[in-house]
């Protein structure tokens, strides 16, 4: 869902949302985002997916933006965490 599409659910501006947002949640909805995607691509990769496939499935642009992100989070690759 976009920040758009959202703020006029809740019937305010977008900055309005993002400041609500980080007040309530501690970060901005794309960082609250994007630690759900990285859980869920997390347990697909606990259940044996392929990173790539993990990736695609969790809606990031490619692998190598995926792993970026996995490994700044978490501290190991997608590949590493998989065989772990």
């Amino acid at each position: 869902m976009t920040a758009e599409r959202l703020a006029a659910a809740a019937g305010c501006s977008r900055f309005a949302l993002y400041r609500a947002f980080r007040a309530e949640f501690g970060l901005a909805p794309s960082d609250y985002q994007r630690q759900l995607r990285l859980r869920h691509a997390r347990a697909l990769l606990r259940s044996g997916a392929a990173p790539a496939d993990a990736a695609s499935a969790t809606g990031f642009a490619d692998q190598a933006h995926f792993s970026r992100w996995f490994q700044r989070v978490y501290g190991i690759t997608p590949g590493a965490f998989r065989r772990a």
